[in-house]
């Protein structure tokens, strides 16, 4: 699908869509909610749905430029084939190199949180694959994925890619850990936004007189900006996740916070009302 680079005015954010298609069933992300439920937002969300009983998924790095720095935010599903995306391979270093960025020139990766679909492009064949970039992501996170039951569950779903992708990382180095709010480059700050996992964070850029968050997987999907309790299948302590994303919905609507998100369409969007509920409206709808 094609993107839109946001332009504030020192940075630009640019998504990166390292994969998309109908990877899932409805009622296997979202098994608690009825299908009927569902009939409300098919018209104003047609683009994340693929016919009457799948998603349409998006995943989205975001390539974060200013200030001297260049930043990706998350990873991806990496080269694949990857079976729990329909065997899709990856393209966010096509994607870099479309923009003119080679690997060695990125200097920080963000990864919000250790999803196997956030970090697949970590590393490759044992080595990180941002060789000059430092990789950041909250202790928490990083604490909760060397727990057995997590790695085992973690196995179920992608076997091996913690040992492929994370594991690298650790023993060259080149991962850095943190906790609470933290300040990367003016402007340029991650916070902590749990639920979906322990330890995931989102990227807050405040540009002169606007403010965008990248805010991952606080919502799977769209409707959940009207559907907070709607909690998805991959969300790890589901009350904090509600908590998070309500939260999130009444910072951003204050505050008139855009959003972008890794499964939405790859679009800045803003939080409208609609009857009794906030919305997201996409600036690509």
């Amino acid at each position: 699908m094609p993107t839109r680079t946001i332009e504030l005015e020192t940075y630009t954010i640019e998504p990166l869509v390292d994969a998309e298609g109908a990877f899932f069933p409805i009622q296997v992300v979202f098994p608690d909610v009825p299908k009927e439920a569902w009939e409300h937002y098919r018209a104003r969300y047609a683009r994340s749905f693929a016919g009457s009983d799948f998603l349409y998924t998006y995943v989205t790095c975001y390539l974060v430029r200013g200030n001297g720095r260049i930043v990706l935010v998350d990873g991806g599903i990496g080269p694949g084939p990857a079976p729990l995306f329909g065997n899709a391979r990856g393209a966010l270093l096509d994607r870099l190199a479309a923009r003119g960025i080679r690997s060695e020139q990125v200097d920080t990766v963000i990864l919000t949180h250790l999803h196997p679909d956030h970090v697949g492009w970590a590393a490759i064949d044992g080595r990180p694959t941002f060789p000059r970039a430092r990789y950041v992501t909250s202790r928490t996170e990083a604490e909760t994925f060397h727990r057995p039951d997590v790695r085992e569950a973690m196995q179920a779903l992608v076997p091996g890619y913690l040992e492929t992708c994370l594991d690298p990382l650790e023993r060259t180095g080149v991962l850095e850990t943190i906790d609470g709010e933290t300040e990367l480059a003016p402007g340029l700050r991650l916070a902590p936004a749990p639920g979906h996992t322990p330890g995931m964070v989102r990227v807050e850029i405040t540009d002169g007189e606007r403010a965008l968050w990248i805010v991952a997987d606080t919502f799977t999907h769209p409707v959940q900006v009207a559907e907070p309790d709607w909690c998805s299948a991959f969300d790890m302590i589901r009350e904090l996740a509600v908590a998070t994303r309500r939260a999130t919905i009444d910072t951003a609507a204050r505050g008139g916070i855009a959003l972008l998100a890794a499964h939405f369409p790859p679009f800045a969007g803003t939080l409208e009302r609609d009857a009794e509920r906030w919305v997201w409206r996409g600036s690509g709808a």
